[in-house]
């Protein structure tokens, strides 16, 4: 009878354990090809990208996947960056949430935990909320695994709850909605509030987050790095509404105008636009974040990341259209020398002064956004080569996390979902 009892409790284990961990549809590696005519690093054969790459995730997971918070089943990503400041109050921010769980479904296969970390990296999210919406994840998370209340904190930032978003869709793809989360259902109770909260219906772009309200000063202000056409066409298929459509459009033609009007040898955007008198223009100084704020900075470094994903997958010609300019500029700039790149530029090209020196979070979407174009081969190469010898440690959250994301895309391990 005894054994009996064990052999049933062993089978219920094993059968819980199928349900929660299923197995992976689209395991790591990939190594798919993008839209006719793009093109990946060539120089080194693709087992080399992947070992490239599960060493750079084994040092990624390790620094930044923490699992400390009082509810045992959730996960986060350490923002370390205000640590080595001396502050240290902030432990994760939605963005950085974004990152890992779409970072978890990619190293799906390799990582024989990656769902156990997602799911818990979800349930990390869910249960920090934004005042507004039970569904948006407020963007800065404190020691102790303690949501943000102080001044405007417990609100989203829009970056985060896209990404979130789409990797809820990435995973009912990976491992389907019948387990212990409801993926699927998940991501279009987030769709619902993004289109509530976080799009301007009015002038259809991305507001900067839900505090954003009609009637306020930058109500239809923009961050360059919140444009991430390729997720809202796939939010599109997943949870049509029309309104998806017209942000893509929208956002296409204010970037565009931007590039015309301000950085015509460039093509370079700013990390925020602001709308005054019916009319974007690049913000002045100090206007939300820094002094770069209307400069090439540490949010529109991510826009060929974001915009590249456009044409590498579903080969919207507007993507290189507007991409184009900026890979043209920086080899120019650089003379096709990856070391020579700076950490920031303002829109005529000229270089931030006291940033003379070349990081992953400025060169990796330089690199994308490279791709676009066979004549790039040789410079996507170089930069390749030049990623991989980027020292770990010598880094934070967040150039590390992007470089993370991009070794996926840059190799054909980066994919979108489909219903």
């Amino acid at each position: 009878m005894k054994q009996r009892v064990i052999l049933f409790l062993i089978l219920s284990l094993l059968y819980a354990s199928s349900i929660f961990s299923q197995t992976p549809r689209y395991p790591f590696p990939q190594n798919k090809s993008y839209f006719e005519g793009t093109i990946k690093p060539a120089k080194d054969p693709t087992t080399k990208q992947e070992k490239i790459i599960t060493h750079f995730y084994n040092m990624w997971k390790n620094a930044y996947v923490r699992h400390d918070c009082a509810d045992a089943q959730q996960y986060y990503v350490l923002n370390d960056e205000e640590n080595v400041k001396g502050k240290g109050t902030t432990i994760c921010v939605s963005e950085g949430q974004g990152y890992g769980m779409q970072i978890m479904v990619l190293m799906a296969g390799y990582d024989k935990d990656a769902q156990t970390i997602f799911d818990g990296m979800y349930e990390f999210a869910d249960a920090h909320p934004s005042t507004k919406s039970p569904f948006l994840m407020s963007w800065s998370i404190l020691k102790g695994c303690l949501t943000n209340a102080y001044g405007d904190n417990q609100t989203s930032a829009t970056d985060g709850d896209l990404d979130i978003a789409l990797s809820l869709l990435m995973a009912d793809n990976q491992w389907g909605s019948n387990g212990k989360i409801n993926y699927r259902a998940a991501a279009l109770n987030i769709l619902s509030a993004i289109l509530k909260h976080e799009v301007n219906s009015r002038e259809h772009t991305i507001l900067l987050s839900d505090a954003n309200v009609e009637g306020d000063y930058d109500f239809n202000d923009i961050r360059s790095s919140d444009f991430m056409p390729a997720h809202l066409r796939v939010f599109n298929k997943f949870y049509p509404n029309d309104e998806w459509i017209k942000v893509i459009d929208k956002m296409y033609q204010v970037f565009g105008s931007i590039q015309n009007e301000y950085s015509k040898k460039t093509g370079l955007l700013p990390d925020f636009m602001v709308y005054r008198n019916g009319k974007y223009a690049p913000a002045k100084r100090n206007y939300m974040e820094s002094r770069h704020d209307g400069a090439y900075y540490y949010n529109a470094c991510r826009v060929p990341f974001r915009v590249a994903v456009d044409y590498l997958i579903f080969g919207e010609p507007r993507a290189k259209k507007l991409l184009n300019p900026i890979s043209d500029w920086i080899q120019r700039r650089t003379s096709k020398n990856p070391d020579k790149m700076w950490a920031g530029y303002d829109l005529d090209g000229s270089p931030i002064r006291g940033h003379d020196y070349t990081v992953p979070a400025f060169l990796c979407p330089f690199a994308i956004g490279s791709m676009l174009d066979k004549k790039n081969q040789q410079w996507v190469n170089d930069c390749w080569d030049y990623i991989n010898n980027f020292e770990f440690k010598d880094y934070l959250y967040f150039d590390n996390t992007i470089q993370m994301l991009s070794m996926l895309l840059l190799t054909g391990n980066y994919w979108l979902p489909q219903p």
